[in-house]
């Protein structure tokens, strides 16, 4: 069964979404990152090579030619192609066929339109019967 992390309350979402890759990378599982279009994903991108400078999280487009050997993939869509275990949904709405994914991780910014995302997206969640784990990052 899916299981779909939403991290509430997070004051800076783009620096949580490098930790939490971080934090997926090292545990060694594959994770694919679903961003809006093109332009997040470079600026995702850019994020995640100037997040530390004393670590490397390897990453790439899920399309490019060094995909197979790299653990961190990015799309703006969600193809069959993709296999990796743990969706990082930065995308606008919850993704098609969620349950081929054994973890979505979901990041809700403080500000209401992030909120209000975040409420469709766990009503969705929990008619489809996923298990839903709340973390709220109000304190962190």
């Amino acid at each position: 069964m899916t299981r779909i992390d939403f991290y509430t309350q997070v004051a800076e979402p783009h620096d949580f979404a490098c930790r939490l890759v971080r934090r997926v990378y090292r545990e060694g599982v594959g994770l694919a990152v679903l961003l809006a279009d093109d332009r997040e994903l470079i600026a995702f991108s850019n994020r995640l090579w100037s997040f530390e400078d004393t670590s490397f999280i390897p990453h790439c487009r899920a399309s490019a030619p060094e995909a197979d050997d790299t653990p961190i993939w990015l799309a703006t869509n969600l193809a069959a192609t993709i296999k990796h275990p743990v969706l990082l949904n930065l995308g606008p709405e919850l993704p098609d066929e969620p349950g081929r994914f054994e973890r979505i991780l979901e990041i809700v910014g403080r500000d209401e339109a992030s909120l209000a995302r975040a409420r469709e997206r766990f009503r969705a969640c929990r008619q489809l019967g996923f298990e839903i784990v709340h973390h709220d990052m109000s304190h962190k």
